[in-house]
């Protein structure tokens, strides 16, 4: 159905759908769930700002924190023209929700992290921002960063980046996850120059999901 601007009834269902769309959006990214030792809790600030990462790991995590943080992972999917996993899928595979959340329970942040075993690094070129080139060899990594958004009240401030350090931090039991074994799913401009951000470099390393549909 097309929207033409300018006439009340178009103007008035357009308006209603915005509105519909706006409360779904405040009710989903809240964070209402009990801390439990199951679920790690990492504490970040930016901009005087305090925020806190849960980790949710669905093969440990209990079934109401997994649901809803597959909730907001799947509302964040639709934002980003991305598919919606089961939790078939998010169990199927070794990955995990981190979500980050204000004071007052507010979602702030999202990232699906999961494992992977190689990835290729970004050739830096001249094309255009939507290209990415990467080289033919492949090297070792251990976590993929498949999903990462961040609200739009919260750019700018580093959160992007504060939760990629907390994967690094809890991703994998006792150890942090060396920088250069990270890598990213094919970006689009924006998250390529995220993760530059992130890396401190052009040539990051990225890799294919292989399965994100079943």
């Amino acid at each position: 159905m097309a929207f033409q601007r300018g006439v009340s009834a178009d103007e008035l269902l357009h308006k209603k759908h915005h509105t519909a769309w706006t409360h779904r959006h405040s009710r989903i990214l809240v964070w209402d769930t009990e801390p439990v030792p199951t679920v790690t809790c990492t504490q970040i600030k930016s901009s005087n700002s305090e925020r806190f990462v849960y980790g949710i790991d669905p093969r440990v995590s209990p079934k109401r924190h997994t649901q809803r943080a597959l909730r907001i992972l799947n509302h964040v999917n639709e934002q980003l023209g991305a598919c919606t996993l089961t939790m078939h899928e998010l169990c199927d595979k070794e990955r995990k929700i981190f979500v980050c959340v204000t004071s007052n329970n507010r979602v702030d942040g999202c990232v699906l992290a999961e494992t992977i075993s190689q990835a290729r690094r970004v050739v830096p070129t001249r094309l255009s921002d939507s290209s990415t080139v990467c080289g033919l060899e492949n090297e070792r990594a251990v976590c993929g960063i498949s999903r990462i958004w961040v609200a739009t009240n919260a750019r700018r401030q580093g959160v992007a980046r504060q939760m990629v350090d907390v994967v690094r931090s809890t991703f994998a039991y006792a150890c942090r996850v060396d920088l250069d074994l990270v890598a990213f799913t094919q970006p689009t401009a924006d998250g390529r120059a995220l993760a530059e951000r992130v890396f401190g470099r052009k040539d990051f390393l990225v890799y294919t999901e292989e399965s994100m549909i079943s």
